[in-house]
């Protein structure tokens, strides 16, 4: 255990134990605990029995055990001692007596302790005194230049030091000077100071570094003791002044890197614990965990009293509940009263753990209050909605309009949000108050643009309520008439019904200031509602197209261009009147058929409208030729065919009302219905002409006998006649059958025409070489001819059924569509179906 007596303190005991508590004790008995950066340590090294308890002693007054001269010379100081200087009462002065070294009484141990207490004296102390003999300045051993050697070394490798930030004072103390002047004893220390440098080995950071960058080298000499003890006093009273600040060369330096007193006993504890641990030291890293624990106490210890703050907490409650004036200032100078307090303990321990502790605490007291902050903001901005809303609501019926006066508002709101702001804002938190602006700005544009919406919503619901008014009468209107520039009026009563539209929303949202894009997009829904309600009329007049097919079928056959009832007498032209009825009904169907809002048909009409309109003529397949640009029909497209075609080619799937299947169904009930009419027509213009049809006079029928008598003598008279125009009309028929008339001219009128004026002399020539053939034939086989001729009549006799046959079929054709039933043929009204096939056929 360490020993205690006449206010001295055995640190280290000789087994190498250090006592915690004794030193904390020691510590806090001399006042050291509280005294700050404001106290020294000075240790001193050197031989045993050099004299340095007794140089300790007559410097400050301290009564380190001194050695008995009379006893022998033996080791006397053993561990390492403490003690207070109590002649240099200001700054505190502790003294450190370390074991001498180079002693016989530790043997092979000798330089292991010594090496750990001379580490340990240069890492505490703030002055390291040398004691050593004036005759050994020149000898390796007796200089103890080995031991030093090492000190220098372990300095560089284990300690780190920053070149020039903390130099450590080494006073050499020449005892038993000689007559060798000072400056002489001092030129040659140093040239061994420098040759000693230079041959240890530094880390590689140091190669370029002096010793003196590292460490502060006085000089001091004192007479023999035993032999001149007044003087040795005397100059030790003169060496004593050069411990306090008034001395000439005072070895004071500032506290720059030093521990605080309080921290002095755990620093020590911790360096000798590493060095008895003979691990690689760090003395700045030592001092870093010093540092690192009493940094974290204090850190702690003032958020603690921050946290329990009468102030703070009174503070927080109010911020929690409401707006606090002044928020900032006053938790600004909380946190600086924390931080204030942490920076007066924690000044004296390392720089770079201080800072980062004091950044720790400050992060950490600035969290605490960012709570407090935020609600403070939160409370600024709803009361900044609340205001702004109130204020916001009445600008519509401010002067200026509402554009102007919520412009106003805004301003006016947002100001004094940043008034609260400034209020609120704790100076140097760096808390960048730009983004809750901004926030704020967003909250009032919000406000502004939801007001703004609303009013538009207003607006354009009733923009969109006379849409519906000025569109859906006049649009009913014509979907019954059904005009045939149907579309163009639609389009033409669309756009007016949207001018007007546009007039209520301009004078509705004036002095709303509507940007372009807002003003566009409403345009655009205003125009998709009117399309909209206006495309739902067609398309219920398109479901309801039979009935108006009808109805145009019954205006246009039942009555004349004058308007007046027809009536079917022997001169009315019924199969006429039957194909303008149908036509106008088709034109009905082509209107419905598609949309034309984007592309009005033209007065020629378009490619649907013509393939629909090919239905009236009754042809089987109704071919539109192609287009450009004419209702979606693309440039080079190819004709269609409707009675097999889906879909109406190149029109979008959204502008179809009635597909080409739903217009065939539509047409073939329409003519299954309107077919009755015509036949009533035909039936009573059949029964008018029978009333009124009479045989020709007698004298017409006596002149016919009389002029024509001569003629029929004439015939009798010449049978040659009846030969030849027999036998020309065998040829023209042979001819005719040759050049296939019926074939070429299905071609086409153009086509077939030039196709036979290529056929008609090779055809007169083959018939003419066969016909003389025959006759040669007749001359020599009379028989075989007449067998030829008789199968050639029969041949003609079956071909001339078969085209009977082929004309019955096209008539009954013709009939089924012209609407007319082929079975009334057999009865009196066959006239009227005979009549309906003449008027399909025209």
């Amino acid at each position: 255990m360490a020993q205690k007596s006449s206010g001295i303190l055995q640190v280290v005991n000789g087994d190498g134990e250090f006592d915690d508590n004794s030193v904390s004790s020691f510590m806090r008995d001399n006042d050291v605990q509280d005294a700050g950066v404001d106290y020294q340590v000075v240790a001193i090294t050197g031989p045993q029995s050099s004299g340095k308890s007794t140089l300790m002693n007559a410097l400050f007054g301290t009564s380190f055990e001194e050695m008995d001269a009379m006893s022998g010379r033996h080791q006397t100081t053993r561990g390492i001692w403490l003690a207070r200087s109590g002649k240099l009462p200001h700054p505190a002065t502790l003294v450190m007596d370390l074991e001498g070294s180079d002693g016989r009484e530790r043997g092979e141990d000798d330089n292991s302790f010594e090496r750990q207490s001379a580490l340990f004296a240069l890492a505490v102390a703030d002055v390291l005194l040398v004691n050593m003999w004036a005759k050994d300045v020149g000898r390796e051993a007796g200089a103890g230049k080995p031991l030093l050697k090492t000190i220098f070394q372990v300095n560089l490798k284990l300690f780190t030091p920053a070149p020039n930030k903390r130099r450590t004072v080494l006073l050499f103390v020449f005892r038993d000077r000689t007559r060798t002047p000072l400056p002489r004893l001092v030129e040659t220390w140093e040239a061994d100071l420098a040759q000693m440098w230079a041959g240890i080995t530094k880390p590689p950071q140091y190669e370029a570094s002096s010793f003196t960058d590292f460490f502060e080298v006085m000089y001091a000499s004192l007479p023999n003791f035993e032999e001149r003890e007044e003087d040795f006093r005397a100059e030790s009273v003169i060496l004593r002044r050069r411990f306090t600040e008034e001395g000439k060369d005072t070895l004071l330096r500032a506290g720059e890197g030093k521990l605080p007193g309080h921290a002095l006993a755990l620093s020590m504890a911790r360096v000798w614990e590493a060095i008895r641990e003979q691990r690689d030291l760090n003395l700045p890293a030592h001092k870093v965990m010093v540092a690192n624990i009493r940094c974290a106490e204090l850190l702690e210890e003032q958020l603690r009293s921050l946290a329990t703050d009468s102030a703070w907490t009174a503070l927080a409650a109010a911020a929690a509940a409401g707006v606090v004036p002044e928020f900032g200032s006053r938790a600004a100078a909380l946190l600086e009263s924390c931080i204030t307090g942490y920076d007066e303990e924690a000044r004296y321990f390392e720089a770079g753990v201080r800072r980062a502790k004091r950044d720790e605490l400050v992060a950490r007291a600035r969290g605490m209050v960012r709570g407090a902050f935020d609600a403070q903001r939160a409370h600024l901005r709803a009361r900044l909605r609340e205001h702004a809303a109130q204020e916001i609501s009445a600008c519509a019926t401010r002067e200026g309009g509402f554009a102007a006066a919520a412009s106003r508002v805004k301003a006016e709101a947002l100001e004094q949000h940043q008034a609260g702001l400034r209020q609120a804002e704790v100076p140097s938190s760096g808390w960048d108050a730009a983004a809750e602006v901004q926030a704020a700005e967003a909250d009032v544009d919000a406000l502004i643009a939801d007001a703004t919406q609303r009013k538009v919503a207003e607006v354009a619901a009733a923009a969109q309520k006379g849409l519906a008014a000025a569109i859906t009468g006049p649009a009913i209107a014509l979907l019954e008439s059904l005009p045939d520039d149907l579309w163009a009026r639609l389009l033409r009563l669309l756009a007016s019904a949207l001018r007007t539209a546009t007039q209520s929303v301009e004078a509705g949202l004036s002095g709303y200031a509507l940007g372009s894009k807002a003003r566009a997009a409403l345009d655009a829904q205003l125009q998709g509602f009117a399309r909209k309600r206006l495309e739902a009329h067609v398309r219920e007049a398109a479901n309801t197209a039979l009935p108006r097919m009808k109805e145009r079928f019954t205006e246009v056959f039942s009555r004349d261009e004058a308007g007046l009832p027809r009536s079917w007498g022997p001169s009315a032209n019924v199969p006429a009147a039957a194909r303008d009825a149908r036509l106008a009904a088709a034109r009905v169907l082509a209107q419905l058929a598609v949309l034309r809002l984007d592309h009005p048909s033209p007065a020629d009409g378009d490619a649907v409208e013509r393939a629909v309109l090919a239905l009236a003529a009754d042809k089987a397949a109704a071919l539109s030729p192609p287009e450009a640009g004419v209702g979606g029909i693309p440039e080079g497209g190819e004709a269609f065919d409707l009675v097999a075609a889906a879909e109406w080619p190149g029109v979008a799937e959204g502008a179809v009302l009635l597909t080409p299947p739903q217009c065939r169904a539509l047409w073939r009930q329409f003519a299954s219905d309107s077919a009755y009419s015509v036949q009533q027509a035909q039936a009573t213009q059949d029964a008018n002409r029978a009333a009124t049809n009479r045989m020709p006079p007698a004298w017409a029928i006596a002149a016919m006998v009389v002029l024509g008598f001569n003629e029929f003598l004439a015939l009798l008279y010449n049978p040659l006649y009846i030969v030849l125009g027999l036998a020309i009309f065998v040829f023209a028929r042979t001819v005719y059958q040759e050049l296939d008339v019926d074939a070429e001219m299905a071609r086409g009128l153009l086509p077939g025409a030039l196709a036979l004026s290529g056929k008609v002399l090779p055809a007169v020539s083959s018939v003419a070489h066969r016909t003389a053939d025959a006759l040669r034939e007749f001359v020599h086989d009379p028989q075989a001819l007449a067998e030829r001729v008789a199968a050639a009549g029969r041949s003609a006799v079956d071909k001339a059924a078969a085209s009977a046959e082929s004309a019955t079929g096209a008539v009954a054709r013709a009939a089924r569509a012209a609407g007319v039933s082929p079975t009334r043929s057999a009865d009196p009204s066959a006239p009227v179906a005979r009549g309906g096939a003449e008027a399909d056929g025209k």
